[in-house]
C-alpha cells in the first residue's frame, strides 16, 4: 500500500546536531539562513538554541537528544509533522544514546522523509528548486496481516510435567510423588532437604 505525504510549500525542518558536529551546522546554515526564515525550524536541546541564537530565527526546541528529544522529533515523523531532517552524527565518537539515533534514521526512511546527514547534503537540499513549492512523497507501507481469532489460535509451547530428582540421605536419587493429596510442601522439603 501507498501513502502519498503533501510536504506542503513551508517545509518543517528538523535541525540536529552531535556535539563535535555543532559548529560546523551553524556555519553550514548560516550560508543559508534567507532560505530557513521561509520555513518552520525545529532542534533538539543545545542545537536547537544555538541555531536560534545564530541565525536569529525561531526554532521550536525539544529535549536534547539523550533526554529524549530523538524520539520526540521520531514522534513528529511518525505523526507526519516533519518534512525534513538535518542531522551531523559524529562518526568518531561514540554515543550513549545510538539506539535512539537509529530509531530515528529508522523512521525518517520508513516514511520517507528527507534527511542531510553531511553539510553537503544541507547544501543540495537547502538550493533544490523544491524547497520553494508543495512537492509529495511516497510511503510504501507494509501490508496488514489479518488477526487470527482467539478460539483458533493454538499455544506456542506445550508444557510437560516432569518429576523432579531429589537427593536423599543415602545420596540415592529419588522420585517424590506430586499429587492433589500430597502438599507442595512437603514435596519441596523432600527435593531441598540436603540444601
Amino acid at each position: 500500500m501507498v501513502e502519498h505525504i503533501v510536504m506542503p510549500q513551508r517545509k518543517r525542518i528538523a535541525i540536529i546536531a552531535h556535539d563535535n558536529k555543532k559548529a560546523e551546522l551553524i556555519s553550514c546554515l548560516q550560508q543559508h539562513r534567507e532560505v530557513l526564515s521561509q520555513h518552520d525550524l525545529f532542534g533538539t536541546g543545545t542545537t536547537g538554541t544555538l541555531v536560534e541564537e545564530a541565525l536569529n530565527l525561531l526554532v521550536t526546541k525539544f529535549r536534547s537528544g539523550p533526554l529524549g528529544g530523538d524520539q520526540q522529533i521520531g514522534a513528529k515523523i511518525a505523526s507526519q509533522e516533519l518534512d525534513i531532517i538535518f542531522f551531523l552524527i559524529d562518526p568518531l565518537d561514540s554515543h550513549p544514546h545510538y539506539a535512539d539515533v537509529q530509531a530515528l534514521l529508522r523512521l525518517a526512511e520508513a516514511w520517507n522523509v528527507v534527511c542531510g546527514i553531511t553539510t553537503t547534503c544541507i547544501d543540495f537540499i537547502l538550493t533544490s528548486p523544491k524547497m520553494h513549492e508543495s512537492c509529495t512523497r511516497s510511503v510504501y507501507l507494509a501490508p496488514v496481516l489479518p488477526r487470527i481469532e482467539a478460539n483458533k489460535r493454538k499455544p506456542l509451547v506445550h508444557i510437560v510435567k516432569q518429576r523432579v530428582p531429589a537427593v536423599n540421605q543415602n545420596s540415592k536419587l529419588t522420585l517424590p510423588q506430586i499429587s492433589q493429596t500430597r502438599p507442595v510442601q512437603l514435596t519441596r522439603q523432600t527435593i531441598f532437604k540436603n540444601y
